[in-house]
């Protein structure tokens, strides 16, 4: 069983919040509902991955807290003239990974034992970590692209580079995690 325990979240409240994210991110959050998603680039290569939970008007991103502070500068620079706070909080939340063949989700839990940092989840789930995301991938070049990005939602940030990948052909390299430790992109 993989948990991740967080410290922290990346809490979106204000009058434009859900409008401002759904603008933005891959998957549209879902009230009550953990959801992973995707934040772009303009050029359609990934920025971050996180999980996002809706509860009403506010949103909480969930991620390490050092990737929560980049995920928060990069929501910034887009928040020109939007109604809504952008706020690291503490907030201590227990989230339980179920995969399945060929999705996966996650949900809340108050299971107690062995923790799975973010590090270890993104080698496990095959989602990329930083330093592979510095790299310029894609989203269609990961395992998970249709758990990950909805194609029917809409516009979002690098969403027509994502789509042109996905419905005109296939992405040259591919991200892979080996030993539980390392990951790499397979050509």
């Amino acid at each position: 069983m993989n948990i991740i325990k967080t410290s922290h979240s990346l809490k979106i409240d204000g009058e434009e919040a859900v409008k401002f994210i759904e603008s933005l991110i891959s998957i549209d959050p879902v009230n009550e509902k953990y959801k992973t998603s995707f934040l772009l680039k303009p050029d359609g290569k990934i920025a971050h991955w996180f999980v996002i939970l809706r509860e009403d008007s506010k949103l909480f991103i969930y991620q390490s807290l050092e990737e929560l502070t980049n995920i928060k500068k990069s929501l910034e620079f887009y928040k020109i003239r939007t109604d809504c706070s952008l706020e690291i909080v503490e907030d201590e939340t227990k989230l339980n990974l179920k995969v399945e063949e060929d999705t996966f989700t996650f949900s809340k839990t108050d299971n107690h034992g062995n923790y799975t940092p973010w590090r270890e989840m993104s080698i496990i789930l095959e989602l990329p970590l930083p330093e592979i995301i510095s790299e310029g991938l894609l989203p269609n070049e990961t395992k998970w692209l249709d758990v990950t990005v909805d194609f029917n939602k809409g516009c979002f940030l690098g969403q027509e580079q994502a789509s042109r990948v996905k419905f005109r052909g296939r992405p040259r390299r591919q991200l892979k995690s080996i030993d539980g430790s390392q990951q790499f992109i397979r050509i």
